[in-house]
């Protein structure tokens, strides 16, 4: 009986094991295992920034959203993309590359950025009483340049994240117990 249940207990995490390989999305990987190409486009489009985390995504980029596809390493497929994730003082992004180093997607998170008087005036009208407790600039490059504002704001012991466009136009609101 120890003999059977050992065996099966072994099988499920074989079985677990190869199913959690199958479904990765981001392959983690040292700037070493990075095409040339990618390295010397990353170099060109980030002059001075240095890559922190690299990773390999053996995944379709749809709609600017990641679908996940296996990584069939034993028929030789290659990976579709390269990601990098870059790190300053007050901003944190990620670029996306293609396997010939065309920058696909870049997204850029600028922190505690002074924000447009537009976009003050308009979180001001719209929520009277409350005061800006942090901002984030969040800038998406790829087939368009998106630009918005993520702000969170504070009225005694409520709390709201606000999502803006640059012209103060009011996209998402939630509330944060």
């Amino acid at each position: 009986m120890k003999k059977v249940l050992s065996t099966l207990v072994l099988a499920m995490a074989v079985v677990t094991g190869a199913s959690a390989q199958s479904s990765s999305v981001r392959i983690k990987a040292a700037e070493a295992e990075i095409p040339v190409n990618v390295l010397e486009s990353f170099k060109r489009d980030f002059k001075g920034g240095e890559g922190e985390e690299w990773a390999i995504l053996p995944a379709k980029l749809v709609n600017e959203e990641y679908i996940v596809s296996e990584l069939n390493t034993q028929s030789g497929t290659k990976p579709s993309y390269y990601s990098v994730k870059i790190k300053g003082s007050n901003v944190h992004s990620e670029a996306l590359y293609d396997t010939n180093g065309k920058l696909v997607r870049m997204k850029e998170v600028v922190k505690n950025t002074a924000l447009p008087n537009e976009v003050r005036n308009v979180i001001s009208k719209r929520n009277p009483g409350y005061s800006i407790v942090k901002d984030n600039e969040i800038i998406k490059e790829g087939k368009s340049t998106v630009t918005f504002y993520r702000v969170t704001i504070l009225k005694g012991k409520e709390k709201k994240v606000i999502t803006v466009d640059p012209h103060g136009g009011h996209l998402k609101e939630k509330k944060i117990v």
